[in-house]
């Protein structure tokens, strides 16, 4: 696949700087809609104004991730479509579990305060529940691979370079969630790591948003609940 050429590595750093920037431009956005609830039409103002935003993002990341990817797209049968997020899944869920265990065990947290932070949004108001739970199914998991897998990985990294991205993505996703204990920025480095595995061996980003999906999708559920 022909690669364009890359931009100065201080230009790069600065990129995804501002990409990690602009994703937590939609939770703030909901955070602030239950001060302004009042009439519907400022709902409605308010839901525009977020999936626009929400869309912008994806749009530009998008169109970056089509400039730079370099990394070959690898053979697939189609029963591997839903193979590998199923399997990633399955992954993500023992491992999250183990070390959600550890960090009870050690810390009494029994949530990360990301998780915390999500649930106290989607319980500001109906409208803040539909839009989260929106986000966490469909817009979030296109964003975040986007920009964490499609674009991070491919714009440092040369086409023959495979654990350090998968490495660096895991850092970078962790660091875009909140975490308050050592074994909570665990839990989203191993998850950030699985994704970053599966897109480095497969090529697909295709895999790892649906594999985002799912694993949001469930925990969704259990934050509902």
């Amino acid at each position: 696949m022909t690669q364009t050429t890359r931009p100065p590595l201080l230009i790069r750093i600065l990129l995804i700087a501002l990409l990690m920037l602009v994703i937590q431009v939609p939770p703030v956005i909901l955070m602030l809609l239950p001060h302004y609830r009042a009439e519907s039409v400022t709902d409605l103002i308010g839901t525009t104004i977020y999936l626009c935003v929400f869309g912008l993002i994806i749009a530009w990341a998008a169109w970056l991730f089509r400039r730079y990817r370099h990394f070959s797209v690898q053979p697939q049968t189609p029963i591997m479509y839903v193979g590998w997020p199923v399997i990633g899944w399955l992954f993500v869920i023992l491992g999250e579990n183990f070390l959600a265990r550890l960090n009870m065990a050690i810390y009494h947290q029994s949530s990360t305060a990301n998780n915390d932070a999500i649930k106290q949004i989607m319980g500001s108001s109906h409208q803040a529940l539909l839009l989260m739970s929106l986000a966490a199914v469909v817009l979030s998991p296109i964003a975040e691979e986007l920009i964490f897998r499609g674009i991070l990985m491919n714009i440092f990294f040369k086409e023959d370079a495979y654990w350090l991205p998968i490495c660096l993505s895991g850092l970078m996703f962790t660091l875009a969630h909140s975490s308050t204990t050592p074994i909570s920025y665990l839990i989203y480095f191993y998850m950030g790591f699985v994704f970053a595995y599966i897109y480095r061996r497969t090529g697909r980003l295709t895999n790892t948003i649906l594999l985002h999906a799912l694993n949001n999708f469930f925990a969704l559920i259990a934050l509902i609940h």
